[in-house]
């Protein structure tokens, strides 16, 4: 599976998890802006408004590949739909295209109802053949499935039992899977995506099986496009008509009149369009200056607010907690000498210097020892390591890296640019790294340059943003076979506590088995835990009923009076 890890540009994107995109006091022309006609009225509500943020610009919008969070959150959270998803304001798990669900006694199956009559943005039906497009891919096993193959994983084998009905028999028990399931199944357009396949074959090529590797890696080469869904909003981006992202510069969301999610609950996704600016981190504050965007997140907000009182003035500061809200870490390249060898692991996490990165989030972080949420039973009564440039010299002479004698550790630090906090964590790791005689090299990257970078296996410590499942599991980052164990550490009781955990069913029993999980971890070092952020961020006033909840900052229900929408 790839694994393409969380970015730390999403910074910009993260702490509005699905929070999309608006102009409040300027107006430009910019791309197309709607398609259908929109109502005036909607559920009592005003419709329109552009909902505008500045972001990293995403890597990959192919429901079936996206392994990134920017593609993932701020567009094919809108553009398409899950089986199951969560309410805004409780958290609970609903029916979302799946009206029904309906789990077996002894918990091996799931029979899921997709709803009556539901179409795609184009118009055109959604079908069985549809819904189980991405099952058929991945029974193939030749695609390199992006988040929707963390549900997949989840199952053994599934019946078709009519037009609307299809039966889920599950791999194993896990104290999660139909959450995995339900919330991971992405429902995506088959005759779409065979059909760029097609437009992809060399001459007079034959078209091939859809579970054929031949069909997998042309459609693992559609990253730009996502087809018509079923969501809320639509990305037309079509190599030969219209196209609504210009690369490095927007990527614009056009309402989908014929979303069930409105006429099933009126009032709700009440924008008009949704436009992400593709910025970094100054670009993002520039446009945050001109009133260009909705939400801004970034370091010394209250600075910011205080020198600048048109911000003071139409926006308002919001600071927040979510359960997918991770931590940002540096992961060991365990595949790459020396950092097979514990002492060189635990040699780098003595070079962070946690109290000089809580300044740089401003007192909204929090030291991090574990991939789980502070205050919860999972999380290990475990000190960080100690900020010791020397004592890290030492461990590494220990382990036969000595400059004095020429024989330095040389080792290739890989990022995400474009970000301030990012760069400071950076900056500050790599004064640590010159006091204990290492020889670092920084590579910060767009996201394709990671990605690029990680594939040739150039690498030896990855520095990240890392979200976590909303249910607590720590197995894809501590694993041997976890999705997000990109280092491929590998400890024969790391595995056996992951495993185990999976399949407890008592809340405070698989907690004490992630709790010696990551006690493990934390004596293995094979990723450096440095701080667990909190959503901080500046919020147009304008936007109504749109304030965090459980689940972060949702706009499912905000709206804008026509005075203040941004045409």
């Amino acid at each position: 599976m790839r694994l393409l890890s969380i970015l730390l540009v999403v910074l910009l994107a993260m702490f509005g998890i699905g929070l999309g995109l608006t102009v409040m006091w300027n107006s430009s022309a910019g791309l197309a802006s709607t398609g259908a006609s929109m109502p005036a009225i909607l559920g009592g509500k005003p419709q329109g408004h552009v909902y505008c943020c500045a972001a990293g610009e995403p890597s990959d919008v192919n429901p079936f590949t996206c392994y990134d969070p920017l593609g993932r959150r701020l567009v094919l959270a809108y553009t398409h739909d899950t089986l199951l998803d969560r309410d805004p304001k409780t958290a609970e798990l609903r029916p979302a295209l799946a009206e029904e669900f309906e789990v077996s006694a002894d918990g091996s199956t799931c029979t899921f109802t997709v709803r009556e009559g539901v179409v795609f943005a184009d118009g055109t039906p959604v079908t069985m053949a549809d819904v189980l497009f991405g099952w058929e891919l991945a029974k193939a096993g030749h695609l390199q499935l992006g988040y929707i193959g963390q549900g997949f994983q989840r199952v053994a084998k599934v019946d078709s039992l009519d037009d609307r009905r299809f039966r889920v028999h599950f791999k194993d028990r896990h104290f999660a899977g139909l959450a995995a399931v339900g919330l991971g199944w992405i429902v995506a357009k088959k005759e779409f995506f065979v059909g760029r396949v097609q437009r992809a074959l060399d001459g007079n090529e034959a078209m091939p099986a859809v579970d054929s590797e031949r069909f997998a890696t042309l459609l693992g080469q559609v990253n730009e496009e996502c087809g018509p869904g079923t969501g809320p909003y639509s990305l037309r981006n079509d190599p030969g008509g219209e196209r609504n992202w210009r690369r490095r510069q927007e990527l614009l969301l056009t309402r989908n009149e014929r979303s069930w999610r409105r006429s099933l609950r009126p009032g709700t996704w009440n924008f008009g369009s949704m436009r992400i600016l593709c910025r970094d981190q100054a670009g993002a504050q520039n446009a945050l200056l001109r009133g260009e965007v909705d939400w801004f997140s970034g370091p010394q907000l209250d600075q910011l607010l205080a020198s600048q009182a048109k911000l003071a003035s139409n926006y308002q500061k919001f600071v927040y907690d979510y359960p997918e809200l991770g931590c940002y870490r540096i992961i060991w390249n365990c595949t790459k000498k020396p950092f097979d060898d514990g002492r060189v692991r635990r040699a780098m996490g003595m070079l962070v210097n946690r109290a000089e990165v809580e300044k740089v989030f401003a007192g909204s972080a929090r030291p991090a020892t574990a991939h789980a949420k502070i205050g919860s039973r999972a999380y290990p009564d475990v000190e960080p390591l100690p900020f010791d440039p020397q004592g890290a010299r030492k461990l590494l002479r220990d382990a036969g890296f000595d400059p004095a004698t020429g024989k330095p550790l040389r080792m290739t630090l890989l990022t995400y640019q474009g970000h301030e906090p990012t760069r400071r964590v950076v900056e500050l790791f790599a004064g640590a790294a010159k006091q204990a005689g290492i020889e670092l090299e920084v590579h910060a990257r767009e996201s394709s340059g990671v990605v690029a970078e990680k594939k040739r296996n150039q690498w030896h410590g990855l520095l990240q943003l890392q979200y976590f499942e909303a249910w607590g599991d720590p197995h894809r980052f501590l694993h041997s076979l976890g999705l997000e164990n990109e280092g491929k550490w590998s400890h024969p009781e790391a595995d056996r506590l992951a495993t185990v955990a999976r399949l407890e069913l008592d809340a405070d029993r698989r907690a004490d088995l992630w709790r010696e999980l990551h006690e493990l971890a934390h004596r293995e070092q094979p990723v450096t835990l440095i701080v667990h952020p909190l959503a901080s961020m500046l919020f147009n006033k304008n936007i109504e009923d749109c304030t965090p909840g459980p689940l972060g900052l949702k706009p499912n229900h905000a709206w804008v009076a026509p005075e203040h929408q941004r045409k």
